[in-house]
């Protein structure tokens, strides 16, 4: 099959497509579960399979999950649905599935912003800040001062305008305000996550979302009988032009930070706190296993980043910045051409969904030469 044509263009179809594959998966996996969560207040559907080769659960287990930031979960669902038709349903397939793992496949858990290709959810949360909140009341860890410092440059109160203006203003005024607090104080600011400004960007809501009520549920249920699980996590956007970074938040020398490096430690695309391009996240994914369960359990989280356009160059940061703060704008202050907030819209879907062929077909080859490797690996420790 070719790899381009896993790539679809709505969430309705990625979805059909991701539930197409159940008799297949239940006539072949003597261990085979499907559930579709439903999220309440909107939260749509979260379609998840949990398979293995025997009745009995293993000791290991394989997560992949997509669309925590929705429109990036059209990439993830690709991803997804190869590794399904390409590795667990195909008998000619020269890999040699590991019989000592089950696997537990999440797909499009933002399903709002899945089908509105946009990273946030309903209510405007990034749900990958959102993952570490257990309480009305916020605690002091999460009060982002770097974001309150510099807010009327993220969250513009206005109509959006012309788009090239536009564009020529928010470089003199990002220039200006990386001049005055520096580069890593920017990147701080933003993408670490912000807890106080509700329209803002990367707000991470002020209590857990609806779905990581039913995640934390689902988990606490479902991960009990594994002793090691490696968490796959599918994120577009970040990261060299077709390029591929993974990424984690375990603290260095820990055990969950020795385990990565078993496994991916020699690909050389590791990122953490001491790498130069790392930006820390509070509210993660992959860290929410590490609060929900034991101390006894060994854990392998890791963010799978396929950038897109390339934005760790200064005219990149640029762009993803007013892209990012545009999108968020025209959401709650409106454009006064509609035309010119389509271009916003497409530039916005491009920088986490590329219809680049070249895109496309490099971020299958990084995936598919990296995860099964990996998992190969995983099960063999």
């Amino acid at each position: 099959m070719d790899v381009l044509s896993y790539y679809l263009e709505t969430y309705e179809a990625c979805r059909k497509a991701f539930l197409s594959y159940k008799k297949q998966l239940k006539s072949k996996f003597e261990r085979f579960d499907y559930e579709c969560l439903e999220i309440p207040k909107d939260g749509g559907q979260l379609d998840v399979y949990c398979l293995g080769e025997k009745k009995k659960p293993a000791k290991r287990l394989v997560i992949m999950s997509s669309g925590i930031h929705g429109v990036e979960g059209f990439a993830g669902s690709a991803f997804q649905r190869r590794w399904i038709e390409e590795f667990l349903l195909d008998d000619k397939s020269p890999y040699k599935l590991p019989k000592n793992s089950d696997f537990l496949i999440l797909h499009g858990i933002n399903a709002h912003g899945f089908k509105n290709f946009l990273r946030v959810n309903e209510r405007n949360v990034d749900l990958n800040r959102n993952f570490a909140l257990k309480r009305e009341k916020l605690h002091k860890k999460f009060k982002n001062k770097k974001y309150r410092k510099i807010q009327s440059f993220l969250n513009p109160g206005s109509e959006f305008g012309n788009f090239l203006f536009e564009y020529i203003f928010f470089i003199i005024r990002f220039l200006g305000v990386v001049i005055r607090f520096g580069a890593k104080y920017v990147l701080d600011a933003a993408v670490n996550g912000q807890y106080e400004f509700p329209k803002g960007i990367y707000y991470g809501g002020r209590k857990p979302e609806p779905v990581v009520r039913v995640l934390r549920k689902y988990f606490k249920k479902v991960l009990k009988p594994y002793d090691r699980i490696l968490i796959l996590d599918f994120h577009t956007g970040y990261g060299a032009k077709n390029g591929l970074s993974l990424m984690h938040n375990a603290e260095s020398g820990s055990r969950a930070d020795k385990n990565l490096n078993k496994v991916f430690g020699d690909f050389g695309l590791l990122l953490n706190e001491g790498e130069e391009d790392f930006y820390r996240t509070s509210g993660d994914f992959t860290d929410f296993f590490g609060k929900i369960l034991t101390k006894e359990k060994d854990l392998f989280p890791i963010t799978v980043e396929l950038g897109t356009f390339g934005n760790l160059n200064v005219m990149g940061a640029i762009r993803g910045s007013f892209l990012m703060i545009s999108e968020n704008r025209i959401r709650f202050h409106g454009s006064k051409s509609e035309a010119e907030a389509d271009k916003v819209r497409e530039e916005f879907k491009q920088m986490f969904y590329p219809n680049r062929e070249d895109w496309r077909l490099a971020a299958m080859d990084h995936v598919f030469g990296i995860v099964p490797e990996a998992i190969t690996r995983f099960s063999k420790l």
